[in-house]
C-alpha cells in the first residue's frame, strides 16, 4: 500500500542546548514523525573557571559566571567552576578532568532528554553518537531512555536505517576515530544484508569530493571526507545517505542514484540547522505487476523557526 512518512535530522551540536532545542522546535513545528540526533553531541571545550574571593577568573581574567554561563549554553561548552587549588589540580590531572567532563555530558544528556520529552517525544527520536562523542555516551543516553542506533542496523516504517558514527582520523586524538580501510570494513558489515530501494545510510563521515565535505584551511578550501563512504555509496546505491562533520557544507548531492545531505552546523551561535524530508511508497506499474518504489520528497534545509522559544 502507499504510504509516506516524514524524517528530520540534525548533527553536530557539540553541546549546545540553544541549538538542541530550536532543532527540537523545528521538528515539533514541521510535524515531523521521526528524527535522528547524530554527533558530537558532546562538547568540544572546557572551560576552567577559578573562583578567587568571590570573583570569577578565566584565563587569568575576570569574568561575569551568569553571562559565561549563558553563552555556554548557546555556544556549546562545558563550564568547570571551583577554587584555584582545585582547577590547577584537574588541570594537571587528565583522568580527573576526564572524569568531571562524563559528569557535564551526563547532566546535559539529562537535560536533553527531558526536553525531547517535552517539546516533541522521546520514543521517536534516534541517537547517533559520533566523532568527538566519548565512549560511555552511548551507555549513559541508553540508561536514560534515549533510543541509540550507532552502528547498527534498525527498520523503520518498512525503510532501512544503517548507522556509523565513526570518522576518518584527523587529531588522531580525538574518540571515534578510525582508518579509512576499517571504516569501510565496518560499514560494509552492517550494509551486506541491506536492500538498496529502501535504503538509508546514517554515516557521519560525508562522502570524499563532494558538496558536503568541503571545509576552510586558511584562505583555501579542501575536502575533508572519507574515500570508504563514498566506496560505499557507490557499492550500495542507497535511497539516501545523511552526514555531518563538515559544519560548513550545508549541501545536497548526487552520488549515481544516492542524495547524500548534510545539514552543516551552526552550533557555535547557538541556531539550529536542521534537514527534514518525506519517504513515500508509491505503486508503480509493470505490465499487469504493481510494485512499490521508495522515494524521497520535499527536502527542506531549516536554520530558523517564527515559532522557536528559548
Amino acid at each position: 500500500m502507499p504510504f509516506k512518512f516524514k524524517l528530520g535530522f540534525f548533527t553536530d551540536i557539540h553541546g549546545s542546548d540553544y541549538s538542541f532545542k530550536r532543532s527540537l522546535n523545528i521538528a515539533k513545528s514541521r510535524k515531523v514523525d521521526y528524527l535522528i540526533v547524530s554527533g558530537g553531541l558532546m562538547a568540544k571545550d572546557i572551560l576552567l573557571v577559578e573562583e578567587i574571593g568571590g570573583n570569577y577568573i578565566l584565563n587569568g581574567k575576570k569574568v561575569n559566571l551568569k553571562n559565561l554561563n549563558e553563552e555556554a549554553l548557546r555556544s556549546g561548552k562545558y563550564l568547570i567552576v571551583d577554587k584555584k587549588e582545585v582547577i590547577e589540580d584537574i588541570r594537571s590531572d587528565k583522568h580527573k578532568l576526564e572524569k568531571l567532563i562524563i559528569e557535564k555530558a551526563t547532566e546535559q544528556m539529562s537535560r536533553w532528554i527531558k526536553m525531547s520529552e517535552e517539546i516533541y517525544r522521546l520514543d521517536k527520536i534516534f541517537w547517533c553518537p559520533a566523532h568527538g562523542d566519548h565512549p560511555q555516551l552511548d551507555s549513559i543516553l541508553k540508561e536514560l531512555g534515549g533510543k541509540v542506533i550507532n552502528e547498527s542496523v534498525i527498520n523503520l516504517e518498512d525503510i532501512q536505517i544503517v548507522s556509523v558514527g565513526f570518522a576518518s582520523p584527523i587529531t588522531g586524538n580525538s574518540p571515534r576515530e578510525i582508518p579509512d580501510s576499517e571504516l569501510y570494513i565496518k560499514g560494509k558489515s552492517l550494509l551486506k544484508d541491506s536492500e538498496k530501494e529502501k535504503l538509508i545510510m546514517n554515516f557521519h563521515m560525508p562522502p570524499l569530493n563532494t558538496k558536503l565535505d568541503i571545509t576552510k584551511a586558511g584562505l583555501k578550501k579542501i575536502h575533508i571526507g572519507s574515500k570508504a563512504v563514498s566506496d560505499l555509496i557507490n557499492e550500495f546505491q542507497p535511497l539516501l545517505s545523511l552526514h555531518g562533520h563538515a559544519h560548513e557544507s550545508t549541501a545536497m548531492d548526487k552520488i549515481g542514484n544516492t542524495i547524500a545531505i548534510n545539514p552543516g552546523s551552526l552550533y557555535q551561535l547557538g541556531d539550529p540547522s536542521v534537514v527534514t524530508f518525506e519517504v513515500h511508497k508509491e505503486l508503480k506499474g509493470f505490465g499487469t505487476v504493481n510494485v512499490g518504489i521508495y522515494i524521497i520528497k520535499n527536502i527542506e534545509f531549516l536554520s530558523t523557526n517564527p515559532l522557536d522559544v528559548i
